[in-house]
């Protein structure tokens, strides 16, 4: 028997599914999102700062203050 014949009885191969190119779909999948909201080509995105929390600072005090507690370590097996 060589590579090229199947023995007798075997089930024929599936016929080989359409490739679909993920990086494409997803490309459009992304351009019609941004036509349905109204987004142009080339717009690029306003960057501004965040304003600062309040409560960082006191978060910060109170770690400061109390130091964190050190572990034992890993316990040895008893045997």
């Amino acid at each position: 028997m060589s590579a090229c014949q199947q023995p007798v009885g075997a089930e024929q191969p599936a016929a080989a599914a359409p490739v679909v190119d993920l990086m494409a779909a997803l490309r459009q999948s992304v351009e019609s999102a941004r036509a349905s909201r109204g987004e142009g080509q080339g717009e690029e995105a306003t960057v501004h700062d965040m304003p600062q929390r309040a409560g960082r600072k006191a978060a910060q005090k109170k770690a400061a203050r109390n130091p964190a507690k050190k572990t034992g370590g890993r316990r040895p097996r008893s045997a």
